[in-house]
């Protein structure tokens, strides 16, 4: 009778742990196959500026779970405040949105990523694995809705927005074949997908998903209407430096001029009326044939040059980085 009793607890056992066992399979859902782990980390990069990039606050590489938001990233790195239902960031590490300064400047928290500025709130967009990450305080007394920080260079053009660019193209004025050969490998050598080169047609306009960069004067990118068009609705897209009368015109970050360049003015400026990775394309121009050189420097030696993920990029012969917007 013992051994029997012992015989049936026995097979109960068995059964309950094969129970739990099937249980724990079903409601997991499978989570311990490789294929399926849901608990992964994601590892992203997570840098908190002010003033369009200028000043570094905080730059630090953070892990979430996989799946994880924009929000979940920045709440690794920093002490975050919500508004709107948690949805949009109201203050970070105490630097709040709101109304701030003698002159009562709107400040506001705006959101990158890998260097374009996004179409959601931090919650709603979902991170990648490598991913960089943008929180930049600055006014928008000015609109400014410039598409892609060129301080980001090369991310663009190399990780996407949502997904990998389907194609990257580098555009050339007539006479500057050369040096759009030598973006072309610049970007082909960062791993940049699907790069081609061809010479700048009045016509021509960047393509959803399609990344562009285009070289040249700005005498000689007039000819081409999507760029022209761009130079001249500067205030409405949010650009703090463009071309007047053969001059870069720089403005102050209310939006009002500040200075202008007659000559060897270089500048690299990401343009386009939308966010995310639609409908833009990063210009490499100048006052003159001495500002392109200028401008394509900065790209060229950009390992070397580049240390925050400014708004835009601008130098003069002879004299080096201009900061744009003008304080």
């Amino acid at each position: 009778m013992e051994r029997a009793a012992k015989s049936r607890y026995m097979m109960y056992a068995a059964a309950t742990v094969m129970v739990i066992a099937v249980v724990f399979f079903v409601v997991k859902g499978c989570a311990l196959m490789p294929w399926n782990d849901s608990s992964r980390d994601t590892e992203v990069r997570v840098t908190v500026t002010r003033d369009f990039g200028r000043e570094l606050l905080k730059d630090e590489e953070v892990s979430v779970r996989s799946s994880g938001s924009a929000m979940d990233a920045l709440l690794q790195a920093a002490e975050v405040e919500t508004a709107y239902g948690g949805g949009f960031i109201h203050a970070v590490d105490g630097l709040a949105s709101g109304y701030s300064g003698l002159d009562s400047e709107k400040m506001d928290w705006f959101f990158y990523a890998n260097g374009q500025m996004a179409d959601v709130g931090a919650f709603d967009h979902q991170v990648r694995e490598g991913d960089w990450l943008v929180f930049d305080y600055h006014s928008w007394d000015y609109s400014t809705f410039t598409p892609a920080l060129a301080g980001c260079f090369p991310l663009p053009f190399t990780r996407g927005y949502r997904e990998m660019p389907h194609s990257c193209r580098v555009l050339f004025a007539p006479g500057w074949e050369e040096e759009g050969n030598e973006l072309l490998a610049l970007l082909q050598e960062q791993g940049a997908p699907s790069c081609s080169i061809q010479e700048l047609e009045p016509q021509w306009r960047p393509q959803a998903g399609d990344y562009a960069m285009v070289v040249g004067t700005t005498d000689e990118l007039e000819s081409n209407l999507f760029l022209s068009e761009a130079n001249d609705n500067a205030s409405r897209l949010g650009m703090y430096a463009f071309f007047d009368g053969g001059e870069m015109v720089i403005l102050d970050r209310k939006g009002e001029e500040s200075r202008r360049i007659s000559s060897g003015a270089g500048l690299v400026q990401a343009v386009g009326p939308r966010l995310g990775e639609d409908d833009s394309a990063l210009v490499v121009t100048g006052t003159d044939a001495q500002g392109v050189e200028a401008a394509l420097t900065l790209l060229l030696d950009w390992e070397e040059i580049i240390t925050n993920p400014v708004m835009v990029m601008a130098a003069q012969v002879d004299i080096g980085e201009i900061e744009v917007p003008a304080r």
